[in-house]
């Protein structure tokens, strides 16, 4: 991976050391995201343990991953008693990042979304060519500006997808 990091390393990390390697990152180009991609929870253990209930509170119960069509739309993918199932639709796009102010990919969730994913967005840059670190963080003003950390690795050949 960039900056030779492995997911065993980041799961020995602060939450905090996060958005520093966010920073040395390059977005991707919204067109080169097009695929399936493999979620994995990363940071410390309290996150990693607690990142799935926070995700079935907001009605993503196994959540599996994230699906891209390059051309600005996408879907959250659960897996659920072994089948895969595209939920929660998705609109990509490029914008200032809310972490460092840099031009970057946004994953936000349209209007009319359940609560609570109208005011949650995902950013993602690069990790290496096959893996996106994403950050995902709530859009509130008042809200603190805390980033939670989240892999994606590319997937080809999934069955059902």
């Amino acid at each position: 991976m960039s900056n030779n990091i492995q997911p065993q390393q980041l799961n020995r990390q602060t939450l905090g050391s996060f958005l520093p390697l966010f920073k040395t990152l390059i977005p991707p180009e919204p067109a080169a995201l097009a695929g399936v991609y493999q979620a994995e929870f990363v940071g410390p253990a309290w996150l990693r343990k607690t990142a799935p209930l926070s995700l079935a509170l907001g009605g993503l119960s196994g959540w599996w991953g994230k699906a891209f069509d390059g051309q600005g739309h996408g879907d959250n993918i659960l897996r659920r008693r072994g089948s895969f199932m595209r939920v929660l639709p998705m609109v990509v796009g490029s914008a200032p990042s809310r972490l460092d102010g840099k031009e970057g990919i946004t994953i936000s969730y349209p209007a009319g979304s359940p609560f609570p994913w109208p005011w949650i967005v995902d950013e993602v840059r690069r990790l290496d060519p096959t893996t996106l670190l994403g950050m995902t963080l709530a859009t509130l003003d008042w809200a603190p500006q805390v980033a939670f950390p989240f892999l994606l690795h590319y997937r080809e050949n999934i069955h059902g997808l």
